[in-house]
Order: C-alpha cells, then structure tokens, then sequence
C-alpha cells in the first residue's frame, strides 16, 4: 500500500485501538526521506503515528525551535492521549512498551557527566503528559526561545525545565534514545543525527570569524613587515 502526505504535509496513523499515546514528528523538506522511514518503523511497530511537514525557517538552528510549538499543536489535537515526540532522523526498532503507562509528567534522557554530549538534555525522544500542567510548560518552553538566533530547542528545553519545578520528570533509559554510533545498548529508538551533515548557522559563523581572524592576523603582520622595511 502506498503512503502518501497530505497537502497539508500530515499523516496520521491510529495504530492500536487501545493506544495510550500518538508518536509525534514534525520535518522540513530536507528531513523528507528520514521521515518517511521513522513512519515506515512505526507502522512496523503498530505505533500511532502523526507527522507533520512545516516550512523551513531559514537555518538548522532555527527549524529546531520549531519543536515545543509542534508539541503543543499536538497536546491540543489529540486530548486524553499522551504524546511521545520523535525526531524525524530515528527508527522504531520494537514497540515503545515504556510509555504504555509511563507513570511521569515528562520522559527525557539526561546525559551523564563527562560523556561527551552537547546538553544536559536530549530531546530527540520525549514524553509529554496530556495534562494542562504539561501544556503550560510547553508554552513556557516557547517563551523560552524568545529572541534566539544561534539557540537550539534543547537550550530553551533547559531553560524552561529550570523554572517548572512542580513538574515529575522522568528519567528515559538510554535504548529510547540510542545514538547510532555510541554506546552498545540494544536500541528500542535508534536515531542517526542526521543534522551532523547539515549546515549550521552557528558553525559557519564561527568558521566566517575564523577566516576574519586570519586575514587580520596577516593584515598585521604584512603591516609590521611594510614598518619595519621603511
């Protein structure tokens, strides 16, 4: 059977009659063929599904904020249903039994000390509670990114968890968002950071200010050589 998106850029899958939660994915065009095979895990797995399509904003880092929005439009669409939100650059590998009666207002994978990732928090899988305490936490998650440029989600996603303090969080095992390359576990969601390939406002900053750097550096030195000869 074929599987198509829908002019509006959504698809959307009730998966078992009985699911307690909607796995839930938002890509740019970039991100299309990754989607398609986080949609293709899912239905492999019987996972409800709901995929959304959003219009690049311009910048890797910018696309990223596009998250807590997503979350919300989702807490707000599908009510008496958890959420479980997935990046678009993973798989499903077997059935997210985890979160079939996951017992916390939020599921996040901390990292551990000294190992060597970007945030203390990693957000390419999560788990949202359907409760008005968790809707406003989202929101305060999007205020969070207020006047961001070079910000990523999980910036905001810390900034925001710091002044929620009523919220239980949970503390996702690593197999729920297992790295392709790192560690040995056996992944229940496996994600292959895809945007390690993609532009970034923030690299390509930072290699412009490298490059500036240099031709002042030789600017100077060519000055002292043109002093030093006259």
């Amino acid at each position: 059977m074929a599987h198509t998106f829908s002019p509006e850029g959504e698809r959307l899958s009730e998966g078992k009659p009985d699911s307690a939660f909607v796995a839930c994915c938002f890509f740019t065009d970039k991100y299309a063929h990754e989607a398609e095979q986080l949609r293709a895990s899912l239905e492999a797995t019987g996972t409800a599904y709901f995929l959304k399509r959003y219009a690049s904003r311009g910048y890797w880092e910018a696309n990223t904020r596009i998250k807590p929005e997503f979350l919300l439009h989702c807490l707000e669409r599908f009510p008496g249903r958890d959420i479980v939100y997935l990046d678009a650059d993973c798989v499903v590998r077997s059935p997210m039994v985890l979160f079939d009666a996951y017992a916390h207002d939020i599921g996040v994978f901390k990292a551990p000390p000294g190992g060597g990732l970007s945030h203390p928090y990693l957000t390419g899988t999560l788990f949202l509670r359907n409760t008005p305490k968790v809707h406003a936490f989202v929101r305060n998650w999007i205020n969070a990114q207020d006047g961001m440029v070079l910000g990523v989600d999980q910036d905001s996603f810390t900034a925001a968890l710091k002044r929620d303090t009523d919220l239980d969080i949970g503390l996702l095992p690593a197999s729920y968002v297992k790295i392709f390359d790192r560690g040995d576990e056996v992944p229940v969601v496996e994600h292959f950071q895809a945007s390690r390939q993609r532009v970034k406002l923030q690299r390509t900053l930072k290699k412009v200010r490298n490059v500036g750097l240099g031709l002042l550096f030789i600017a100077m030195i060519v000055g002292f050589v043109f002093q030093a000869m006259n």
